[in-house]
């Protein structure tokens, strides 16, 4: 890649896209994305603000893809060559002449992977129990079959172990997935595949409590979640963290919890 080129055109685009009445102004155009950008997850936060006023400004209607995908191209093939950038800043001069500035901002990947982490820790089991309910499966109905869905989401010698079963109204517990009646692949593929994603869930939930957030959580390595048929969560009756088998205390399995009116964590006291 021919790097001059490819902020030219960059550029370009940038300018492509300004309205008219901000053409004869100095532009800057901020550039954000996540830790690593050569994660196909990963995206790019673009936006648009006049240097003087400092107020983010309108763009056509219809998004414009090119300084996007040729950001995330550019900033790949730099990862690809040694050079990690998390940040671009593009200065658009008047008389058409352009400015291309990269640095890595760690503290603003932290902050935003720490406020993220916090709410969606704080979340996870009800985010499962509504998920829970979407899945389609040969001869299971999650909404209307059983009385409770009880979910036992494990961490064995670094492994997630994942066992579902229900309990009926004669208050007999029974495993949710029956491989005798249903001997099709396709059902077996089916359930390999909600098994998959609730492993990687529970493997997410506790790398992330265990890691950016340990500060603010009890160490665990057992979830039990006793999902209703409406699958809306009592905080206190339905979710069970333990720790080698020992129950934490349903109240305090965190430490602290996250102010949405100051938009950060707070410990309790």
């Amino acid at each position: 890649m021919d790097i001059p080129i490819k902020e030219r055109q960059i550029a370009e685009f940038c300018r492509k896209d300004l309205l008219e009445e901000n053409q004869n102004q100095v532009i800057k155009v901020s550039c954000q994305t996540g830790r690593d950008v050569k994660n196909i997850r990963t995206s790019i936060g673009i936006y648009f603000y006049d240097e003087l006023l400092s107020s983010i400004l309108g763009r056509r209607r219809e998004f414009i893809s090119e300084y996007y995908d040729g950001l995330k191209e550019l900033l790949i093939y730099k990862a690809n060559h040694g050079e990690i950038y998390s940040d671009v800043l593009i200065t658009l001069y008047p008389d058409g002449s352009y400015q291309f500035n990269y640095w890595f901002d760690e503290e603003r990947l932290y902050n935003e992977e720490f406020k993220d982490a916090a709410m969606l820790s704080q979340r996870y089991p009800h985010h499962l129990a509504a998920d829970l309910l979407d899945y389609d499966l040969p001869d299971i109905n999650f909404k209307k079959k059983y009385a409770k869905i009880i979910m036992t989401l494990e961490i064995k010698a670094g492994e997630p172990v994942v066992d579902l079963r229900y309990r009926n109204g004669r208050n007999q517990i029974k495993p949710v997935f029956n491989f005798m009646d249903n001997t099709s692949q396709s059902y077996r593929d089916n359930v390999e595949n909600v098994l998959t994603v609730l492993k990687e869930g529970i493997l997410d939930q506790y790398n992330v409590t265990h890691g950016i957030m340990k500060e603010f959580w009890e160490p665990w390595n057992k979830i039990i979640i006793e999902v209703p048929p409406s699958g809306i969560l009592n905080e206190l009756e339905d979710i069970h963290y333990y720790l080698d088998d020992k129950p934490l205390d349903k109240k305090y399995f965190t430490r602290g919890y996250f102010d949405m009116e100051k938009w950060e964590y707070v410990k309790y006291k």
